[in-house]
Order: structure tokens, then C-alpha cells, then sequence
């Protein structure tokens, strides 16, 4: 999805003025922003179909991070679409910038909402 190319290419550039190895803190972001998507689908969808099955969300907060952290090391890194990414300015979003943070902090509190509806209703 574009939204995630969009956040590496943000985060990537100003992860790289302050550290020796800017994708560490880049994949972290990532995977808890999929992490937070992740679980925010499977809430809606639970609530539109009305099914009753309980997960535990906190083993999915603790394994779904593992697994896209290493699924965004191999489709960034490892394919070589960090560079490509990188080197394309189209992704920069200049002065809108602040909009990607704000999209991290309302998927997180998107994930709380829907899951609280899903346990309550």
C-alpha cells in the first residue's frame, strides 16, 4: 500500500540524520502501524459479522510486530525497494509531513475504539 511506502520514505529520511542504521526504528514504525491496522480490520470485521470469538489481542500486539518487522526487512531491503523508494522524491509530502504521524496515532487509537466495541458490544 502506498501509505507504507510513504511512511518509509518519511521516516526513513529523518531516521537517517540521527542514526548509523536509519531502518531499525523505520520497520519498528511500520510494523506497529500494520500491527494496529491488522487488528483494527479484524475488529470491524468481527463487529459487522457479529461473530463471537475470543482472541487475545495482547498475543497478537506481542507476535504480529515480529513478523512484519522481518516482512518489511525482506520487501525493503532484501528485494531492494527501499532504494527505489528512496530515490523516487514523488513520496515526499514536504509541509504534510506531520499527516503520517497522525495517521500512525489514529490507527493505534483506532485498533483501542474498535476493539472495545468488539468486547463490549
Amino acid at each position: 500500500m502506498k501509505i507504507y511506502k510513504l511512511i518509509y520514505y518519511h521516516f526513513f529520511l529523518k531516521s537517517l540524520k540521527k542514526n548509523a542504521v536509519p531502518e531499525i526504528p523505520v520497520y519498528a514504525m511500520l510494523s506497529f502501524t500494520q500491527t494496529s491496522n491488522l487488528i483494527t480490520l479484524t475488529n470491524i470485521i468481527m463487529i459487522i459479522t457479529r461473530m463471537d470469538i475470543d482472541y487475545d489481542v495482547r498475543k497478537i500486539a506481542l507476535i504480529a510486530p515480529i513478523l512484519f518487522y522481518f516482512s518489511n526487512y525482506y520487501y525493503f531491503t532484501k528485494k531492494g525497494n527501499g532504494a527505489i523508494i528512496i530515490k523516487d522524491n514523488s513520496y515526499s509530502l514536504g509541509k504534510y509531513s506531520f499527516l503520517l504521524s497522525i495517521y500512525n496515532l489514529s490507527s493505534f487509537f483506532a485498533m483501542v475504539l474498535t476493539y472495545y466495541f468488539y468486547k463490549e458490544y
